[in-house]
């Protein structure tokens, strides 16, 4: 049976209140999202020259700005580029299983047990971290091609990883059950993934380093549609 339909400020509230129950989770989950991502993408930027290539232009940055910006272009345009921005598909659908964690972690909390540090690295065990892995991969290059359909294409996807996680469905399955849930509710999905993306990424005006904590707020946001949306739990 599930729960009555929600509004979107209830939406919003209540995952605010699993997001503040959970801080400590938030900044750990920050720290080493963008530490692994950053550090990465740095070693990758450089393994195929494209850091050396910038160093060569780097001083018309300040003498003839738009010369540096028509030859910062060409140099993103190269094959070497092109596999730099690969390896980042690649990189981001590594870190992706470390949300899932947050699935456990909200589901602890509604059973009235204390989370644990290890509860965040769920996404990773067995084999669930080569399922998340393969859908992230497959949602990045999706929207490399969808980007200007992202306000439709997210939304539309936004419960598949729970029902993975929770359900045990493949993603057929699980894509499918999104897929007809965000049908049901287009309005309300479109409106929670935009509230929940510019809440997000909030943290980058308080003093940037607030993204730490807001930068996780989605995951509760997903957590909350999926528990009105779904709500008889199977772990």
């Amino acid at each position: 049976m599930t729960t009555p339909k929600p509004e979107i400020g209830n939406i919003i509230s209540e995952a605010y209140q699993y997001w503040m129950r959970t801080l400590p989770f938030q900044l750990l989950f920050s720290v080493l999202y963008f530490t692994i991502f950053m550090f990465s993408s740095m070693y990758a930027f450089r393994y195929y020259g494209l850091f050396e290539e910038i160093l060569k232009i780097q001083d018309l940055f300040y003498s003839d700005t738009k010369v540096f910006v028509e030859k910062y272009s060409e140099i993103m345009k190269t094959e070497n580029a092109q596999y730099f921005a690969m390896v980042v598909m690649v990189i981001k659908s590594v870190i992706f299983p470390l949300n899932i964690g947050f699935l456990k972690i909200y589901r602890k909390l509604d059973l009235g047990e204390p989370p644990h540090i290890s509860d965040l690295f769920a996404g990773f065990r067995g084999h669930y971290f080569f399922l998340f892995v393969i859908y992230a991969l497959f949602w990045n290059i999706i929207n490399n091609y969808l980007l200007i359909l992202f306000f439709i294409w997210i939304p539309m996807l936004l419960l598949t990883p729970s029902l993975v996680f929770f359900k045990n469905y493949n993603f057929f399955q699980a894509f499918q059950i999104s897929v007809k849930v965000f049908r049901n509710n287009i309005l309300l999905f479109i409106i929670a993934t935009l509230a929940s993306i510019i809440i997000s990424y909030s943290g980058l005006v308080m003093f940037i380093f607030g993204i730490f904590v807001t930068f996780p707020f989605w995951n509760a946001v997903i957590y909350v549609l999926y528990k009105h949306f779904i709500a008889d739990f199977q772990e």
